[in-house]
């Protein structure tokens, strides 16, 4: 695993141990008990995009799109609703600006990688 990748998935993980929701913070502690680190980490990083971007229960976050995939679902062109395409774009951009794709704020990070501080 990258150490950028590592880096998020963990920064995924403090979001949900530090939400405001004991739900969250409830989840990610049983899911580190009984499923491990990587399946925490990977759940606490769709639970954190899918916040960040206000998607809809049935679309897909970046981190969920497979980068050997963005190609292929770019090409197939806008599905509408169902948000790949979107996600591969938005995946697109974040790999071609160093973000990671677990990245919690993917819209936050690419927007700090144009202004830094």
């Amino acid at each position: 695993m990258r150490k950028i990748d590592r880096e998020a998935l963990e920064r995924c993980i403090e979001a949900m141990r530090d939400s405001k929701e004991p739900a969250d913070r409830e989840q990610i502690e049983d899911l580190l008990k009984t499923g491990g680190w990587q399946k925490a980490a990977d759940q606490a990083a769709y639970h954190c995009q899918n916040r960040a971007l206000r998607l809809k229960p049935w679309q897909d976050p970046p981190a969920n799109i497979d980068p050997r995939d963005i190609a292929s679902i770019i090409a197939r062109g806008d599905d509408g609703i169902a948000g790949d395409f979107r996600a591969a774009r938005l995946l697109q951009r974040m790999l071609n600006a160093g973000i990671s794709r677990f990245e919690p704020d993917p819209i936050t990070a690419l927007e700090r990688v144009k202004s830094p501080a």
